[in-house]
Formats: C-alpha cells, sequence, structure tokens
C-alpha cells in the first residue's frame, strides 16, 4: 500500500496542473519538522532557499537526525528534492523559537509554491520534555505560547506575502495550525483558502469559548487515522474530521508514513475502530471531570516527576528509565507533601481505572451487580486485549 513517499515519488504534475490537497499538506507538515542548520540564512528570509537546494544529497543526516522516523523521513526528503511538484517549493521566513521559562516550543517554515500560493507549515512535538509540557498545558490552559506565536506567524506571513495561504501541520503543529486560523483578524483568515490538521488534539471548551475564536469551521480539514489517540484528543468522536486507513496499528498510526495513499487522496475509512472511540471517550470523560484547576495541578506533579531524572528530551527519557530514572522519580514522589503525593496517586488511579473500566457508575450497585459488570468488562478487555495483540503481531512480522 502507497503511503506519501510513494506519492511524493509518483508526482510528476505541477501544481498549476493540479491543485494542493490534503496529502501535499501532510508532506509539507512533515517537512515542517526538519532542522534547518543556521548557516541557511535565505531560508529565515523572503528571498527563501527551494526544497532541492537545500536538501544536498550528501547532507541529509543532520536535516533529519532530531525528526521522528530519521530513516522514512530521509526518504521523504530525497523523494520531495527530485520531484518535479515539490523541487522548486521555496522556504521562506523559516523561524524556530524554544523557551523553557515561557515553556514554549515553536517552530515554522513558509513554502512558497510556483502558483503563488503559499503552504504554512507549523511543526509539531519534537523530542524536547519542554516541548511535551507545552502540550500537557493545552488541557487547562485557554492557550498557550506556541498558539499565540502561531497566530503571529500567520499574521506576519500574511504581511508579508500576497497570494492564497494554505495553513497546517501535524500533531500539535494541527493545533496550532487550527488555533491561528480560528484566531486571526478577518482579514487574514479571508486569505486561508484551506486549513489542515493532519491528526492534531481539539481544543478544551475554555479555549473555544473565547470571543476572538472566530469558530469557522468550513476552513478545516482535519484527518485522522483509524485508530487515533493524540488527533481525538478534546475532540467529538465521529464528526468533523475525515479517518484515514493506517497500516500501523494502536498509538504507532501517528506516524504519517502508516497513512495509506489511494491516488491524490488518502485511502478512506467510513469510522475509527471500536478501540479508539472508547479509549478517546474514556480520556476525555476523565480530562472533563478534572476541574481546570486540578488538571494544571496534575501537569505539574508530573513534570516535577519528569524533572527528577535529569533527562531534557522525551527519547533520553524514556532509554533511561530502565537505567535509574525511574528511581529517582519514585524517590521525587516520595519526598513531595502529603497532599500532592496523595493527589497525585488518586489521579493515576482514576485514570487507569477509567481507561480499563470506564467512568464509575453514576448510581449505587448492589454486590451482584457488580460482579456481574465486573465480569462482562474483564471478557470485553479479554477480547480486545487479543486483537490487539494479533494486530501488533502482524505488524512487527512485516519485516
Amino acid at each position: 500500500m502507497a503511503n506519501i513517499i510513494d506519492y511524493v515519488r509518483a508526482s510528476k504534475d505541477s501544481f498549476e496542473e493540479r491543485p494542493l490537497n490534503r496529502v501535499d499538506s501532510l508532506v509539507f507538515s512533515w517537512i515542517a519538522y526538519m532542522r534547518i542548520p543556521e548557516e541557511v540564512e535565505a531560508a529565515r528570509t523572503r528571498e527563501g532557499v527551494t526544497i532541492a537546494e537545500l536538501i544536498d544529497p550528501a547532507g541529509v543526516l543532520g536535516l533529519v537526525a532530531p525528526m521522528h522516523d530519521p530513516e522514512q523521513s530521509e526518504e521523504l526528503l530525497r523523494a520531495a528534492a527530485a520531484s518535479p511538484r515539490f523541487a522548486d517549493a521555496r522556504i521562506v521566513y523559516a523561524l524556530n523559537k524554544e523557551s523553557k521559562e515561557q515553556e514554549q516550543q515553536f517552530a515554522a517554515m513558509t513554502f512558497v509554491l510556483p502558483t503563488g500560493e503559499a503552504y504554512v507549515g507549523y511543526r509539531g512535538t519534537d523530542n524536547t520534555l519542554i516541548g511535551w509540557k507545552e502540550d500537557f498545558n493545552m488541557a487547562f490552559a485557554k492557550s498557550v505560547p506556541a498558539q499565540v506565536s502561531a497566530q503571529a506567524y500567520l499574521a506576519l506571513i500574511a504581511e508579508q506575502l500576497e497570494g492564497p495561504l494554505f495553513v497546517g501541520g501535524h500533531s500539535k503543529g494541527g493545533n496550532l495550525a487550527v488555533y491561528a486560523v480560528q484566531m486571526s483578524e478577518a482579514d487574514v483568515r479571508d486569505r486561508v483558502a484551506r486549513c489542515f490538521s493532519h491528526d492534531g488534539p481539539g481544543f478544551t471548551s475554555e479555549t473555544t469559548s473565547n470571543p476572538a475564536w472566530a469558530g469557522d469551521e468550513d476552513l478545516i480539514d482535519k484527518t485522522v487515522p483509524e485508530e487515533s489517540i493524540i488527533g481525538l484528543v478534546f475532540e467529538r468522536t465521529g464528526k468533523g474530521f475525515t479517518i484515514v486507513k493506517s497500516t500501523h496499528p494502536g498509538l504507532m498510526q501517528h506516524s504519517p508514513f502508516s497513512w495509506v495513499v489511494d491516488g491524490f487522496d488518502f485511502d478512506v475509512e467510513s469510522s475509527i475502530t471500536y478501540d479508539a472511540y472508547t479509549i478517546n471517550k474514556r480520556l476525555n470523560d476523565w480530562l472533563k471531570r478534572m476541574e481546570i484547576a486540578d488538571r494544571e495541578r496534575f501537569i505539574e506533579v508530573l513534570y516535577k516527576l519528569v524533572q527528577a531524572s535529569g533527562e531534557v528530551t522525551f527519547s533520553g527519557l524514556k532509554e533511561s528509565l530502565t537505567d535509574g530514572s525511574l528511581p529517582l522519580m519514585l524517590k521525587r514522589l516520595s519526598d513531595m507533601n502529603d497532599a500532592d503525593r496523595s493527589f497525585f496517586v488518586d489521579c493515576v488511579a482514576d485514570l487507569v481505572a477509567t481507561m480499563l473500566i470506564g467512568p464509575a457508575p453514576s448510581k449505587p450497585e448492589t454486590p451482584q451487580e457488580k460482579l456481574a459488570d465486573a465480569n462482562e468488562k474483564m471478557d470485553d478487555i479479554t477480547a480486545r486485549f487479543n486483537d490487539k495483540m494479533n494486530k501488533w503481531e502482524k505488524y512487527l512480522g512485516q519485516d
């Protein structure tokens, strides 16, 4: 089954011949994860640098090293540099901002097409723990610094460039794209031809209730894989997005290289899977039950535990958990005051229980009803676990 790399290799027609679509958007969204070297100053100016000029076949490693899935990212960049469709797109006004003090991780670049149109691409979450912390902050903050920067960046591009604007991103980048468009002034928003969110998380009611929020859903083209988790956080399930077939199981579907392309579009499914629906409903129910202040408190305690590891990247944290970080984190938890420790443990226990068996019943149950309900839920968990294991076995056996 074809993916975005195959799509880029097969695309011989120009954007004049075939207008930009959502598969093109996912390609640009992933290229936006690329780290442009400091010495390539043109990429940060109006002059720009084409994808073909930037991607030197001998020096791709430095561009993709920080990216998720660097091997396939390298294939994609090489294919784009050789593609009649993508090679001449100019990267302009590339921007990267990171701040531990502001808890901000933001990056964007704009691709100017030969048609005069421009695609504003926002980078998703990178490998830094600050980036992940900012993602979690979205659960309680009306806006996070990266969202404010995204809106300001779109206003800058609209001021500096003429012609229609496409806006998009993958994961957090999709969230930033939607936020930037919905919070922009009308004269900027009127320039936007389409806004793409590829498995980007949604927004809390506190964010969307902002009087400045345009609520223009007609501009938004949201795509999620069939077992989406990240893209359905704070999102309605079943409405407002297109479901894409994926070759990977579970959370691995967040990778754009797993999304199946059929011709000039994605291979579309009619609905998300039962597992995706159940997981997201339970996660969103758990979040909605928590007061805003409690969400913030939970995330702050969690981040203190993570900081105890001494790691600054997510990959470093994962690798070090078995080499000593976990005991450090548990010690930090044990050293906390009783109130914070008890609050955090209770929240985690409630989350685990909610994800495994659903929210607590609204009315008391008899002992017999509790036992019957527990048996039924355990049978359901066992069946879904076996089904999931079969999917993973097929996935791991592909190589």
